[in-house]
C-alpha cells in the first residue's frame, strides 16, 4: 500500500517509539507518507477527553492537545489513515479494563476515528530477547510496569544491527505469540488478528487471574494489518 495520502501514527511517547518505528519500517520496508505526533500521557487521558464530546473528531482532539500537530497547517481532509499506539498501563492508577473494551470499539477503524493497536506491557517489547522456543509463554507482571524494560530487550542500537533475517524472525515470533494466544495456534497468521480479541484472550487468560500479561508489541499487528496476510510469505 503506498500512495500520496498522508498517515497520522500518534504515540503515547515523545522519542523513542517513533525510534522502533522507524527502524520497523525501514527494515521492513514499508513506504508511507506520514505524520508522528505524542499524545504524551497514557490512553484514559485520551478516553477522558472522549467523553467530554463523543461526537468530536480524533483529528480535531489530537490537534487540541498535541502541540506538535497543532503548529502545522493540516486539517481533516488531509489524513487518509489514523493510527494510535498506546501501551496497555494497567498499573496506572487510571487503569480500566472495562474503558480499554470501549477505547479498542470506538478506535477499530484507521479511516474514520482511528485504529489503536495496543502493546503489552509496552512497545518496546518488540526487542524482548527471549529464546524463539519459550516466547509464546513469556508473560510479566503489570504491577512492574514501565521497569519491564530494565529486564531482557535490545537496545535501539542492536536492533538496527540485526541481519533482516532475524529481524523478520522477531516480528514472526509476535504474530506466532498473538494466533497463539488468540486461536491456539503457535504459527504465522492466516488473517488479520484483531485488537480487541488480542485484549479479551489476554484478560481471560493473563490479566484477570494472573495479573500478568503476555508481552507482546503492536507494530507486528501493524505490520499484518497494513500489508495483509500475504506479506508474511517471506516469514519464518
Amino acid at each position: 500500500m503506498t500512495d500520496n495520502s498522508i498517515t497520522l501514527f500518534v504515540f503515547e511517547g515523545k522519542k523513542q517509539e517513533r525510534q522502533y518505528l522507524h527502524v520497523f519500517l525501514k527494515l521492513l520496508p514499508v513506504n508511507i507518507k506520514r505524520i508522528e505526533i505524542a499524545w504524551c500521557t497514557h490512553i484514559y487521558d485520551l478516553h477522558n477527553k472522549l467523553t467530554g464530546d463523543p461526537d468530536l473528531d480524533t483529528f480535531e482532539l489530537l490537534k487540541e492537545g498535541c502541540s506538535d500537530l497543532s503548529s502545522e497547517d493540516y486539517d481533516r481532509d488531509d489524513i487518509a489513515r489514523i493510527y494510535l499506539f498506546f501501551d496497555y498501563d494497567g498499573h496506572v492508577p487510571e487503569a480500566n479494563n472495562e474503558i480499554m473494551k470501549k477505547m479498542l470499539k470506538i478506535f477499530d477503524n484507521e479511516t474514520d476515528k482511528g485504529k489503536l493497536f495496543l502493546s503489552y506491557p509496552m512497545l518496546e517489547a518488540l526487542t524482548d530477547n527471549n529464546s524463539d522456543s519459550n516466547f509464546k509463554d513469556i508473560t510479566t507482571k503489570i504491577k512492574l510496569g514501565s521497569h519491564y524494560k530494565n529486564l531482557s530487550l535490545l537496545s535501539l542500537k542492536e536492533l538496527t544491527e540485526l541481519p533482516l533475517n532475524d529481524f523478520m524472525n522477531l516480528i514472526s515470533k509476535h504474530l506466532k505469540k498473538a494466533n497463539f494466544l488468540v486461536n491456539g495456534q503457535c504459527q504465522n497468521p492466516n488473517s488479520v488478528i484483531e485488537q480487541h480479541d488480542i485484549f479479551n484472550a489476554q484478560l481471560k487468560k493473563h490479566i484477570d487471574p494472573n495479573k500478568e500479561v503476555a508481552v507482546l508489541s503492536a507494530l507486528p499487528l501493524f505490520y499484518l494489518d497494513y500489508k495483509g496476510v500475504s506479506a508474511l510469505t517471506e516469514f519464518s
